[in-house]
């Protein structure tokens, strides 16, 4: 079949995460938390080495932004974390395989947007007590950044937030995809570089992001605690979730459970009446030929 081993292996892992939260919610918390964490080190280490360059040429500070937030979701990954956004893919498609329920789906979303967002606002803070954004170009380049996202229109963040996370499901699609640990980090940064480079919105990194510029000295008229929640978040989260769970994590299901009914179908027209004019599927070029020939005779 087209994707059935990485399709099944998915659904394992959905079951195997929707049983450690019933096992220990705290454990499954705590691992939430820390992604919100693996997520602000990419956060802070793309603004600091992006602030010096797009205050020069707004352009390759994108560029520079992208190329270095790669480190959030290889730490997520390779260090072992729950992610919300990565979430879409990693249970949602256990539901749809029929591993998991849709419930337990649900509670898989809640538990780590809620885990996320703890961390990241507690890793926020401590960005804010070590002093890193006090200074310009920082302070000023991340106040610009939170400003855009408090701002802009509803719509917009929803599809940018979209974009987003079918970005990042095809990261984490692309790890059960390739067979070394080379390839799965340079399909991340790829992913990850695109989402950023291009601007597109992030749930779980907006919520360092806007913490960090709410803690900052800004103006109330463009950023406030309101914006970030009853605005951009709810849009963003949105918009993360069709980008997942839909573009990636069923489009991917539908393809495949679509290839496995074409099979069974050939399987049970292989059992019938003519099954032996049937070419199998990779058959040689002579049996393809011998199929042929019956044909037009």
């Amino acid at each position: 079949m087209l994707y059935t081993a990485n399709v099944d292996a998915i659904a394992a892992v959905s079951l195997k995460k929707a049983t450690a939260m019933k096992h220990s919610l705290t454990g499954f918390l705590t691992l939430s938390v820390m992604a919100g964490f693996y997520i602000g080190f990419g956060v802070i280490l793309a603004f600091i080495a992006a602030a010096p360059v797009a205050a020069l040429n707004p352009g390759i500070g994108k560029i520079v932004a992208g190329a270095t937030f790669g480190i959030a979701l290889s730490l997520v990954i390779v260090g072992g974390a729950e992610l919300f956004t990565g979430y879409n893919l990693l249970i949602f498609k256990g539901t749809l395989r029929g591993t998991i329920t849709l419930g337990d789906s649900m509670l898989g979303w809640f538990w780590t947007y809620l885990g996320n967002l703890g961390g990241s606002m507690l890793f926020a803070l401590m960005v804010i007590a070590a002093g890193i954004f006090a200074p310009d170009p920082w302070k000023s380049f991340i106040l610009k950044v939170a400003t855009y996202k408090s701002t802009a229109p509803w719509w917009e963040l929803f599809f940018r937030g979209i974009f987003c996370n079918w970005l990042v499901c095809l990261a984490i699609w692309s790890t059960f995809r390739c067979t070394s640990d080379s390839g799965k980090l340079i399909m991340i940064w790829w992913c990850l570089f695109a989402f950023i480079t291009t601007g597109m919105e992030h749930s779980v990194a907006n919520m360092t992001i806007l913490t960090i510029a709410n803690l900052l000295p800004h103006d109330p008229a463009a950023i406030s605690w309101g914006k970030m929640f009853g605005w951009n978040l709810v849009s963003v989260t949105l918009g993360n979730i069709v980008g997942g769970t839909f573009f990636v994590t069923f489009l991917y299901w539908f393809a495949n459970a679509m290839d496995e009914r074409g099979a069974r179908t050939m399987e049970a027209i292989k059992g019938g009446s003519g099954s032996a004019g049937l070419p199998r599927a990779g058959g040689s070029p002579e049996e393809i030929k011998d199929v042929k020939v019956k044909m037009k005779s």
